[in-house]
């Protein structure tokens, strides 16, 4: 679900960096500069890993794409915080080899894919694990995904109303092409990804959800 470059004009994106270097740096200070070393294996590893299902993405009709993130697990067992930073670093590399997505819209796509989603991912997850925790995974990463791509499609809605010459594709058509594939298809692996490798995890004895 990332927004590429030259969809979105400077009144969206130079906010957007205003808002996402502080973030970025309180991330860094607070989770990265103190990691405990025994921690920095499993959040390379989770990280590395996001990159590579974030590869698998397939475009949809509205102007984004469909693909799993693989960062609301990093929420859930560290902080969302260190989830924006890991998908930050995604989504740069993304776009300096991949060209996916794009330098411009980082910020956007860091602000929506790797913040709001996890976060909510993570409150969704700290109302409902004490009822079932394999549950609560698997509801938080969907809660995750569709929140995440609310935050593209209400972004590339507000464009249209800025300007349609950036963007000429009415909210409607952007907000079901969006939320469809993330209702039915990339909600559900989201979940099934998220509770697979928590599986793995706590049955190497990796990590232990805090």
């Amino acid at each position: 679900m990332h927004v590429p470059d030259g969809f979105l004009s400077p009144q969206i994106t130079v906010p957007a960096w205003g808002v996402a270097a502080p973030l970025w740096a309180w991330a860094a200070r607070r989770h990265l500069g103190r990691a405990p070393l025994e921690a920095l294996p499993v959040m390379g590893s989770l990280t590395a890993l996001a990159f590579v299902v974030q590869t698998l993405a397939f475009p949809v009709p509205g102007g984004t794409s469909a693909h799993v993130s693989g960062v609301t697990l990093l929420a859930i067992l560290y902080h969302p915080l260190l989830a924006f930073a890991c998908e930050s670093l995604v989504l740069l590399v993304q776009a300096l080899v991949l060209g996916a997505g794009g330098v411009t819209v980082l910020a956007v796509n860091a602000l929506a894919l790797g913040l709001a989603g996890p976060a909510a991912g993570w409150l969704a997850f700290l109302a409902l694990r004490r009822r079932h925790e394999r549950a609560a995974a698997f509801a938080a990463a969907w809660v995750a995904t569709q929140v995440s791509s609310l935050a593209v499609a209400g972004v590339l809605g507000f464009q249209h109303a800025l300007s349609e010459r950036y963007f000429p594709v009415p909210f409607p058509v952007t907000l079901a092409a969006t939320l469809v594939p993330s209702l039915l298809v990339t909600g559900p692996l989201e979940g099934a990804y998220t509770l697979f490798t928590l599986s793995l995890l706590r049955k190497a004895r990796l990590h232990e959800v805090a």
